[in-house]
């Protein structure tokens, strides 16, 4: 796994688009029109500015998997955020989707930890041909390395029922399940606390 660069984002884009196509918390967010599909590959587009410089984001050797991730510590500058959210409204929610995305960040926001630097993973995916293979669980514990070593916890979200036994299996604990009510469907909080505090 290599760390990307300018250079690999539509690689990163095409990768993530096709994985998250029909996930539920991705397509509450985005605007369900004739471009929803567009609007998939902006919100990717996003996420890849939002943390190429202020972030992390790899990519396998062989450009199939791409993790991004972000460090709560990692703060984008002030304008450039201010660029990128205008970006993400215009693109990618719409104007009048712009509540409902800014109530499920707040609503997220509240059970992520005020006083402890941590590691937030945005979005894990792999090629289709590649899945089922191992792939996966190198590239998140490439994360969890990085978590071991700088002593913090990772945090994420995840809608895909399926996906609870691949971080389980990993060391994550489920610790907050949002009520279906909330979003249409219900949204699982997960956490991994690094080897040494878990001793």
């Amino acid at each position: 796994m290599i760390k990307a660069d300018k250079i690999h984002k539509e690689k990163v884009i095409e990768i993530l688009s096709e994985c998250f196509e029909n996930n539920k918390s991705v397509n509450y967010v985005v605007k369900q029109d004739s471009k929803r599909k567009e609007r998939i590959r902006d919100l990717m587009d996003y996420s890849f500015e939002a943390c190429i410089d202020a972030g992390e984001i790899y990519i396998t050797d062989d450009l199939t998997g791409v993790i991004i991730c972000s460090n709560s510590a990692d703060k984008l500058p002030i304008l450039e955020e201010a660029l990128l959210t205008v970006q993400f409204v215009w693109k990618v929610t719409g104007i009048e989707g712009i509540k409902k995305a800014l109530r499920r960040e707040q609503y997220i926001n509240q059970f992520h930890p005020k006083d402890e630097e941590f590691i937030y993973l945005w979005f894990i995916g792999l090629k289709k041909t590649e899945q089922g293979q191992g792939v996966g669980s190198g590239m998140l514990q490439e994360i969890i390395n990085r978590s071991n070593n700088e002593k913090i916890p990772i945090y994420l979200e995840t809608s895909n029922e399926q996906n609870l036994n691949f971080y389980k299996k990993h060391g994550f604990e489920v610790y907050h399940i949002s009520p279906e009510e909330m979003f249409g469907f219900k949204l699982y909080f997960l956490r991994r606390l690094p080897d040494a505090v878990k001793q």
